[in-house]
């Protein structure tokens, strides 16, 4: 299984609010549209051994009423006995520093009870409700997946690729997967995120690759055959057809060749361009329109290289120059 944390994080806070439609859906239903405050994940401080955690992802929504909701999100690759235990100290700790009432979320990978449970952690004094905790289980592994495609909340789409596959064939599973994502109206960016998580989390072998490279040819429809191709390459591809365009306009061959090389030469940035915003989004969550813009001004290939380099090491936008 590949790494979850960077990918699975970028992912969920993209996409709070869909896993909240998921598992919380009377919370939900209380949420009030707007923008989303992720808190100091840092909040852990000393986890007894020394060194310090930090939560996955804690958030401050809004209520309809005027209210506050902290929501705090583990993702676990495989259940553990332990987490109860962990996860009400984690609450302890965040509602000693944050006010208002907390929603915790345990995503297990792998293991656990499949599907949505509502889990009131008693410890040691099961008998005595006053010392309980509550908090809620998603086990992926054992939900089908096409239920889950069935759901009208994109992040379901996504999290699909680790479900049960049914009768499907890890190709059909696969495509299954990335049809429904390709198809909805969903910004570049989201949809690069899901369709990403996708491709990360269904891996095909070479055989079950040709036999999805098979499925997605006999498509009609030209969207879903193009997820065959990898996305900085139909950024590139996009880039060639402008340089046709603008060379045919010039009405002369030399027209047409400046045109192909310009085309390739904006291709190649646009793809580099969109590798750079999906790595700040994997480290940083996704980026807001100010920082697109500044990315999207960047001509120089060697910049934006050294900036893709740079990301992983970087501790915020400002130190890779990024307001």
């Amino acid at each position: 299984m590949p790494p979850h944390d960077r990918l699975f994080k970028s992912l969920l806070r993209a996409f709070l609010t869909d896993l909240l439609r998921l598992v919380a859906p009377g919370v939900a239903a209380r949420l009030r549209r707007g923008p989303i405050t992720f808190l100091d994940k840092e909040l852990l401080a000393d986890d007894g051994q020394g060194g310090r955690r930090e939560a996955d992802l804690l958030a401050r929504m809004s209520l309809r009423d005027g209210g506050i909701l902290l929501v705090h999100v583990e993702i676990e690759a495989r259940a553990r006995r332990s987490m109860p235990k962990r996860l009400r100290t984690y609450a302890l700790r965040i509602q000693s520093r944050y006010d208002g009432p907390l929603l915790t979320i345990l995503l297990n990978l792998r293991g656990g009870t499949p599907g949505i449970q509502r889990v009131r952690h008693a410890g040691a004094i099961p008998e005595a409700e006053l010392f309980s905790f509550p908090y809620v289980t998603f086990g992926l592994a054992g939900c089908e997946a096409a239920d889950y495609l069935e759901r009208p909340e994109p992040l379901a789409w996504g999290l699909a690729a680790l479900m049960r596959p049914g009768a499907m064939s890890p190709a059909e599973h696969k495509l299954a997967c990335l049809r429904r994502i390709t198809a909805a109206r969903l910004d570049r960016e989201r949809k690069l995120l899901l369709i990403n998580f996708v491709e990360e989390y269904l891996a095909l072998t070479p055989e079950q690759a040709g036999q999805y490279k098979l499925l997605s040819d006999r498509n009609p429809e030209r969207e879903a055959r193009d997820m065959w191709m990898p996305w900085s390459e139909r950024m590139k591809a996009e880039g060639r057809k402008e340089g046709v365009r603008l060379g045919r306009q010039e009405g002369l061959e030399k027209g047409l060749e400046k045109g192909l090389q310009k085309g390739q030469v904006e291709g190649k940035l646009a793809g580099m361009r969109e590798l750079l915003l999906h790595l700040l989004a994997q480290r940083f969550g996704p980026p807001t329109e100010g920082v697109r813009r500044q990315v999207e001004a960047i001509t120089s290939p060697r910049r934006l290289t050294s900036l893709a380099g740079k990301v992983l090491t970087a501790r915020s936008l400002r130190d890779l120059g990024f307001c």
